[in-house]
């Protein structure tokens, strides 16, 4: 059925595997040039199904498959090393991470030792590329989940489509099986984007893709043929590293361009690249995989003692990178187990100790209990979605947003609208409760990660967007005389795909778009931000009696506060932190909860400063009747 022969060495495969982990470390590494460079991933992805493609079917060919034997070589290929990354990592940080810190990694190397970490992190991470997200120590392993149960149901699909399907109809059925999920992709995408990016139904057909290659692999006649198709393939993969970004809806029609990519030069089988045959390349594709498990937690190790992502120092990540992929490549995945039973053992005795370790508090004894209780606060986010009206007035998605009573109008009060991000949403509760026993009623419409402003800055529409564009463009023309204010915010200097000029534009723009409407409105200036969570700070500050210096503040929040306030005068509410906030209230809540987001605490204390500030307390003097 697929003509299958023996295979010389894939240099071009190899090479691929190179490009695909150096696309994903330098985007993790917040390498400018490579916004886009998470493809590698699905370049990974589309390797992973032909490579199990060629596999299984020259088995199934022969007669030769066994299931028992199959997962075994793949347990052997894939266990030690992630096993070895998981233990290591979880005795060397019992030592220096805070209890709670400590606790979600130990839960989060259960879940990838047990392969389902994918499906842990759509229901605990709100987006791979949240800021958030940047502690997690196993984040990157939610790939290695998605290939595993990949592993675990295709060669049962290839088996029964063997069985039961002629040879005419078997790769008619595989290319619409393909087809299929891939549309599938598309609708899960539209109703969770955190469904389709981490769960495989909607990542299938990546894999799939590349087994397409496998059954489409032909030998050319023609050598430029076969250097043409490569050489496109290459540069869709390059094209897709450099020209997209976490903006866009992924999985989707913009995955087709690294997924064809791959698939075109798998099929070409051209190895005469000299880049690609290079050395160099060719080391890096053989130490990929234990590369791609040390590349993510050596960057997350080094935020949480707030290491920039300056030039010289991720230089340094790459190196320490390299050398630990190098080190594990040679001891740990290059052995051969004899004792194949060794491997199950090791893995389901390492699993249970993560996950007991997740529940005991188990290095708690090494920090104290107010250590302890500050420290809390990075993990505690569901005690804070009354603060935020999460689920309601703030959304992920369009459909989610509630109407009512996010946007309900009420008579004889003055309607004061609030735009923006969970910048904005933070505040809510406390500007309710600031002005309780007054005429002013807020009415809230915020989204996640979204620019607050009349014009999209985005290169594409997606469903948090939409919120903005009906407020801006329905709702307030349709309510302009009885909407009484507007205020603006959004986390600015988090706006890493949006330059700070279009930012100011876009801000500019709002307010003659509002002032068109006759209503009156002020923008609330940037928040601090973080290199590294607050509480993590503050209970440094307490344990080892450190200053709260400068040293863990991100440079640009001062930086674009400076430029928006000077360029915004008048309208223009700063709130940065200068000293004036005590870190923690009398009940030891910290100022703020993670890197830029303010506690309830701290809400109280940004609501009570722009009632202070003149341009506030001249707009909430407006007069209902206009």
């Amino acid at each position: 059925m697929s003509n299958v022969t023996k295979p010389s060495f894939r240099y071009d495969i190899n090479g691929l595997r190179a490009i695909a982990i150096i696309g994903v470390l330098l985007f993790h590494y917040k390498v400018p040039a490579f916004t886009g460079g998470f493809a590698g991933v699905d370049v990974f992805f589309v390797i992973s199904g032909y490579l199990m493609s060629r596999v299984v079917m020259s088995q199934i060919d022969k007669g030769t498959f066994s299931y028992s034997d199959y997962f075994e070589r793949r347990l052997h290929r894939i266990v030690p090393a992630l096993l070895f990354l998981a233990v290591t990592l979880t005795i060397a940080c019992f030592f220096f991470y805070f209890p709670v810190d400590y606790t979600l990694l130990s839960r989060n190397a259960a879940a990838s030792i047990a392969f389902i970490s994918n499906i842990v992190y759509r229901s605990k991470v709100s987006s791979y590329f949240a800021p958030s997200a940047d502690g997690n120590m196993f984040l990157h392993t939610w790939s290695l989940s998605v290939e595993w149960q990949f592993y675990l149901v295709y060669p049962l699909v290839l088996w029964l489509m063997h069985r039961f399907l002629s040879k005419g109809v078997f790769k008619p059925v595989f290319i619409v099986l393909t087809l299929l999920l891939f549309v599938l992709a598309i609708a899960i995408y539209k109703y969770s984007a955190g469904y389709a990016f981490y769960l495989l139904p909607a990542r299938a057909w990546e894999m799939l893709f590349g087994g397409l290659a496998f059954f489409a692999e032909v030998r050319f006649a023609s050598f430029r043929f076969k250097r043409g198709a490569a050489l496109v393939g290459y540069s869709m993969i390059l094209a897709s590293f450099y020209l997209f970004d976490e903006a866009l809806p992924w999985p989707g029609f913009y995955t087709l361009l690294p997924v064809m990519g791959t698939f075109l030069i798998i099929v070409a089988n051209y190895n005469n690249f000299v880049v690609v045959r290079h050395s160099s390349m060719q080391f890096i594709g053989k130490i990929s995989y234990s590369l791609y498990l040390w590349h993510w937690p050596v960057y997350v190790i080094a935020q949480y003692y707030g290491l920039g992502t300056g030039f010289l120092v991720v230089a340094a990540y790459c190196a320490v990178a390299v050398l630990l992929g190098y080190l594990s490549f040679i001891y740990i995945e290059s052995i051969t187990y004899r004792r194949k039973r060794f491997v199950v053992f090791a893995m389901l005795l390492a699993g249970a100790g993560a996950y007991m370790l997740s529940y005991c508090n188990a290095n708690a004894v090494l920090f104290d209990k107010k250590t302890h209780a500050i420290a809390g606060y990075t993990v505690a986010g569901a005690k804070f979605f009354n603060q935020y009206k999460k689920g309601t007035c703030f959304v992920e998605a369009m459909p989610a947003y509630k109407k009512e009573p996010c946007l309900c109008i009420e008579p004889g009060k003055k309607n004061i609208l609030l735009i923006g991000d969970s910048h904005m949403a933070q505040l809510a509760q406390s500007l309710d409760e600031g002005f309780a026993g007054t005429d002013i009623h807020f009415l809230q419409a915020t989204a996640t990660a979204t620019l607050p402003t009349v014009k999209s800055y985005y290169n594409k529409k997606n469903n948090i967007r939409q919120l903005m564009d009906y407020v801006y463009h329905d709702f307030i023309p349709k309510n302009a005389g009885k909407i009484d204010g507007v205020i603006i915010t959004g986390n600015w200097a988090g706006q890493r795909l949006v330059e700070r000029d279009s930012i100011l534009e876009g801000l500019k723009e709002s307010l003659a778009y509002l002032k068109k409407y006759n209503i009156p409105v002020f923008v609330i200036g940037q928040t601090e931000r973080y290199t590294v969570p607050y509480p993590v700070v503050a209970a440094r500050a307490w344990q080892y009696g450190t200053a709260n210096n400068d040293f863990y503040l991100d440079g640009y929040t001062n930086d674009i506060d400076d430029y928006l306030a000077s360029h915004l005068k008048g309208s223009y509410i700063e709130v940065l932190n200068r000293g004036d906030f005590p870190p923690l209230s009398k009940n030891n809540e910290p100022y703020m909860r993670d890197k830029d987001h303010v506690t309830k605490y701290g809400a109280d204390l940004l609501v009570q400063k722009i009632k202070g500030n003149p341009i506030a307390k001249e707009f909430f003097d407006i007069k209902a009747d206009k």
